[in-house]
């Protein structure tokens, strides 16, 4: 027998193939933490389709790039007409994982990493350049708040010639504060959640010319890694498991802000 979360993501699988068009592995110019060059590496999947998509930058978690979470993400996007490029922050840096030192890889980094991906995305023929967002989970959502927002490396830099149009945060680790706020943001994150704990998003506050909606919605009884089909164990001390509600809802809430802000 065939275990039950290999075939869900089978049958997701085959269910989105006439969906996606050619794609990929690419490579696209970054920054280092030291501002030097630095070669990307990226995912590209596209839909289907002729003239200009919609994209969204994917941001990994701090264990890297997860086949069936980010790849099922992936497929949904697809499915619902994005173009998606999946950011590896960690390999070109010569990691595979974040370790216990979620600032090893700053995600104010990885944030740059994100702009470097749109960019990329937008020299693409079938992108609108307008029209790009970003989703992360973890690590990946915490740089993804980053990269709508400023800290204290921006100094007083002038806003963003391109900013994202949306951002989606999957149980980040929140900031006090958000300064400069220049794309809507969503955060979604566990009641339970242990590690990126709901509290410190619900005490986050905007500022400093922040004029964009910040939206959290906290799923009761939900832990990390809630939207990671079959995951149930402890890392750290610190518990993951999936949740089929909040996974259920949080598809309807990506759904419907992305195409709120994207579409």
């Amino acid at each position: 027998m065939m275990p039950a979360v290999a075939l869900l993501s089978m049958m997701v699988m085959v269910a989105m193939t006439s969906t996606v068009a050619a794609g990929g592995r690419v490579t696209f110019p970054g920054k280092s933490a030291e501002d030097t060059t630095l070669t990307l590496r990226g995912l590209l999947t596209r839909p289907v389709g002729d003239g200009k998509m919609p994209a969204v930058v994917l941001l990994h978690g701090g264990g890297g790039m997860a086949e069936d979470r980010d790849a099922q993400w992936t497929q949904r996007l697809v499915a619902w007409g994005y173009v998606v490029l999946q950011v590896d922050s960690f390999r070109p840096r010569g990691q595979t994982v974040i370790g216990h030192d979620l600032r090893s890889i700053h995600p104010h980094t990885r944030g740059r990493d994100a702009h470097a991906g749109k960019s990329y995305l937008a020299s693409l023929p079938f992108v609108d350049a307008s029209r790009i967002g970003v989703l992360g989970w973890g690590h990946g959502g915490w740089s993804a708040i980053y990269a709508v927002s400023r800290d204290w490396r921006d100094g007083d830099a002038p806003p963003r010639k391109a900013p994202f149009r949306a951002a989606v945060a999957f149980y980040p680790f929140c900031q006090s504060r958000l300064v400069a706020l220049d794309a809507p943001l969503l955060i979604l994150i566990g009641e339970l959640d242990d590690w990126a704990l709901a509290t410190r998003c619900e005490r986050m506050r905007t500022e400093n010319g922040s004029a964009h909606q910040v939206g959290l919605k906290v799923y009761p009884g939900a832990h990390h890694n809630f939207d990671w089909v079959g995951i149930n164990r402890h890392e750290a001390g610190h518990r993951l498991q999936y949740d089929p509600a909040a996974t259920t809802d949080s598809v309807e809430q990506v759904r419907e802000f992305m195409a709120r802000h994207l579409r």
